[in-house]
């Protein structure tokens, strides 16, 4: 009965096509004048449906699918593709073929849900709960009847129609339960299809409705039950000509008074079924109303025509299910050799010799199968075994590698937090000689108007002995004046050490709110003056536009102090190398350093855009060539002359700005040079322009 259940709903779900009044004739006129891919597609998807359906194993169904399945992918047609898969899954269905059917409708279901097309996904999920219900595999059956009502009240917008998919959704969840025993689940899922039919009266729904339930109430022992909904079955399955279900009635109907000991009941519908089915294409269900007359004959001891339906049962049954042929092969000789020793019991004693040679041959065949079976066995056994062995080796390989590899990277990260440590303490180094500087300028403002203060206070208490008090009022107020000037410098001098060791010490991590254009001139002068300090001789323009309007925003100060810090010490190194080279005798030029036309300029400006803080640093130094652009944020990459720089600087502000959830770009532009020095117009002996420009692009969404 479970295959017969299956069967029937195979042939609801192709209703459809008894309705459609397009001819396979005028579909092939169609694609004969169809001009665009896509349509061609669906033609040929709806010709191979057509034959696919209408007639089992036919090789032009197969062809015309394979036809749109190709199309499709060749102009990448995921729909069609989607929807010749699935009909070539149905035709391997048809077919008896459940594996393939069942691997390709697999495949197709993930790429349905990909598509997230709800109708392919609906129809694609129904044909897995018949594949499923066929191979006898009741809990994946039943898992995906309840993913297809899932579908169904989510993807669909019902309505009462014949094409109802919450019905048909509540059908398969029927069948599912009625497989897997759970008969109580069955009934109320099956009830829901009666009642719907009941409402739309139409007599199809009506036929399997009554189907259902009546197998529901077979298997549930409730005989008068399954009787009232499999007579109520009979007529509307004429009605709607769905033979069909005439059919599968009337051999439930035959199966409940072959229980009961019915014969001559059980035989009339068993061969009124037989006749209805011989007229239609339902190799499964006829293989099972054969088997049952078989039975009946062989009640009846009618031996021969006993016989004669068992073979044509196990035909049947060989065609549909040829993936287990071995098997059935096996059941079909012993079945035949129990029919023929009930005929030959019948007949004389001097055939036993023969039927027990018979017996003989049957033993030495099955115990060839297990043999065959052992060794088969024995084989994959020993397979796996060599594959354990493998993949256990594999898995040591893979270990010792994993820990070669670990090992690696602790070493690299040791080193890369070694060069970090390096540059952070070369540009430490760097700042040292700037800072110098700026300390010695206060440091002399308070020393002076010390000594000022010392003489004042001495000039003060002689004015007072001699009784000037109004001179000596005067002398305290420039006293009071010194000190506070004195105390200006000393505030000046503790803010550019507080400045020192925030950049010598270690980032925290957390941002502050910061004025980045008091940060921006604070490094400026003490790039400046750091390489001042190296080289006396060295002098340069400083350049700034500050926005007044940015206000203070959230960064790391340490951070981008280094970040700014790192790009003055680069523009200051470039404008002195182009500076050298004007200091050089060419010949032809004298003194080209008094020339006018090259200023060694290194400039700072800030700009507040809608929703970023621009930072752009520039100088006319000799620019990047544009073969090394591409290189100059990779770690280590340095064009400085070997021991002048680690190559780390550009590529640690990449990070920081990064981190930042900001933006570091370059733009440049590179002189032409010539082998005694730089380019100079012939007019006016001018340099070239050229130089480069870092924009630094920090976000304003966490400004304060």
């Amino acid at each position: 009965m479970k295959k017969l259940i299956t069967f029937i709903l195979v042939i609801f779900s192709v209703t459809n096509l008894h309705a459609q009044r397009i001819s396979t004739d005028s579909l092939k006129l169609l694609l004969s004048k169809e001009k665009t891919d896509t349509g061609r597609v669906n033609l040929f998807t709806a010709i191979g449906g057509r034959f696919g359906f209408g007639m089992m194993k036919n090789d032009s169904s197969m062809w015309y699918l394979e036809q749109a399945q190709n199309l499709s992918k060749r102009i990448h047609y995921t729909k069609g593709e989607l929807n010749a898969n699935f009909n070539m899954a149905k035709y391997l269905f048809f077919s008896g073929n459940y594996p393939g059917a069942l691997t390709l409708s697999l495949q197709n279901l993930k790429q349905s849900e990909q598509l997230r097309d709800t109708n392919i996904l609906f129809f694609q999920t129904r044909l897995l709960v018949w594949i499923y219900n066929r191979l006898e595999d009741n809990e994946n059956a039943l898992r995906f009847a309840k993913k297809m009502s899932s579908i169904a009240n989510s993807g669909f917008q019902i309505q009462d129609s014949i094409l109802n998919y919450r019905t048909m959704s509540d059908a398969m969840l029927g069948t599912a339960f009625s497989n897997a025993g759970k008969l109580d689940s069955a009934l109320r899922y099956q009830s829901l299809v009666y009642k719907y039919a009941l409402k739309i009266k139409d007599p199809q729904w009506f036929s399997l409705g009554s189907f259902w339930l009546g197998g529901t109430y077979s298997k549930m022992g409730k005989e008068d039950s399954a009787f009232y909904y499999y007579r109520i079955s009979i007529p509307n399955g004429i009605k709607s000509k769905r033979f069909d279900m005439e059919a599968g009635s009337e051999l439930g109907m035959a199966n409940l008074f072959y229980k009961q000991g019915q014969s001559d009941s059980a035989f009339f519908y068993t061969k009124q079924a037989v006749k209805v089915l011989q007229n239609i294409s339902t190799p499964d269900v006829l293989m099972d109303a054969y088997s049952l007359l078989s039975k009946l004959y062989e009640g009846s001891n009618r031996y021969d025509s006993a016989y004669k339906y068992l073979k044509r049962s196990v035909t049947l049954k060989d065609s549909l299910f040829n993936q287990s042929k071995l098997t059935q092969a096996q059941n079909f000789v012993f079945n035949e050799s129990i029919q023929q020793q009930k005929i030959e019991q019948a007949k004389k004693e001097a055939q036993q010799q023969y039927k027990a040679k018979i017996k003989l041959e049957i033993l030495a065949a099955v115990i060839l199968i297990f043999l065959i079976i052992a060794f088969l066995l024995l084989r994959n056994i020993r397979n796996k075994r060599k594959a354990n062995i493998l993949l256990s080796n594999q898995k040591e390989e893979i270990e010792e590698q994993k820990r070669n590899v670990e090992s690696t990277l602790s070493e690299l990260k040791s080193t890369q937090k070694q060069l970090i440590q390096s540059e952070k303490m070369a540009s430490l180094g760097e700042l040292t000689a700037g800072i110098a500087h700026e300390i010695q300028n206060p440091l002399n403002f308070v020393n002076n108007f010390s000594d000022v203060n010392k003489e004042l206070i001495d000039e003060m208490q002689q004015e007072m002995d001699k009784g000037n008090l109004a001179d000596a009022k005067e002398i305290s107020n420039d006293i009071k004046e010194n000190s506070e000037k004195i105390n200006h410098h000393g505030k000046r001098a503790g803010d550019i050490v507080k400045g020192m060791l925030q950049h010598s010490r270690t980032s925290t991590g957390v941002k502050e709110p910061t004025d980045i254009n008091a940060l921006a001139d604070e490094y400026l002068r003490l790039s400046y003056h750091g390489l001042r300090a190296k080289d006396k001789s060295f002098n340069a323009e400083m350049k700034t536009d500050f926005d007044e309007t940015i206000g203070k925003i959230n960064i790391i100060p340490q951070d981008i102090g280094r970040v700014l810090l790192n790009l003055f010490n680069n523009a200051f190194y470039a404008v002195n190398e182009k500076q050298k080279l004007f200091t050089k005798d060419l010949p032809g030029f004298k003194n080209l350093a008094g020339l006018d036309g090259y200023n060694p300029t290194v400039s700072v400006k800030t700009k507040r855009s809608e929703n970023s803080v621009l930072i752009t640093v520039s100088d006319n130094g000799n620019g990047i060539p544009k073969k090394i652009v591409d290189k100059i944020f990779q770690p280590f990459f340095t064009t400085k002359p070997t021991g002048s720089g680690t190559g780390l600087g550009l590529s640690l502000s990449y990070d920081i700005v990064k981190a930042h959830g900001g933006e570091i770009k370059v733009n440049t532009k590179e002189g032409e040079a010539r082998p005694d020095g730089p380019r100079l117009n012939d007019s006016v002996g001018q340099a070239v322009e050229r130089g480069t420009e870092f924009i630094i692009q920090l976000p304003l969404k966490e400004n304060v």
